[in-house]
């Protein structure tokens, strides 16, 4: 029992030196990315002027991919997935 408790306090220490080393560095892990805004089905229905039926139907078609989705069902999209969804849909009209 005492070989595992210290093997875990060994590990322990080592965690908290890296941590240490992580939080001296000068320089940040990933550089800052702008935070792209996600929608919601009934936002992106809302974005596209189509309605929220009509969105269910097109990640089902496979024609809308969304971004995320969550427990419970929750879909997102992101904005410039929509944007580029509509510049491709809207060269087929015309």
């Amino acid at each position: 029992m005492k070989e595992v408790l210290q093997g875990i306090l060994t590990r322990l220490e080592l965690i908290e030196q890296k941590l240490d080393k992580l939080q001296q560095a000068e320089k940040p892990l990933q550089p800052y990315l702008p935070v792209e805004q996600l929608l919601s089905v009934k936002d992106t229905a809302a974005y596209l002027h189509l309605s929220v039926a009509r969105i269910y139907c097109l990640v089902c078609e496979g024609k809308l991919k969304p971004l995320q989705r969550k427990k419970h069902g929750r879909i997102l999209f992101s904005q410039s997935q929509l944007n580029d969804y509509l510049s491709v849909n809207l060269k087929r009209r015309y």
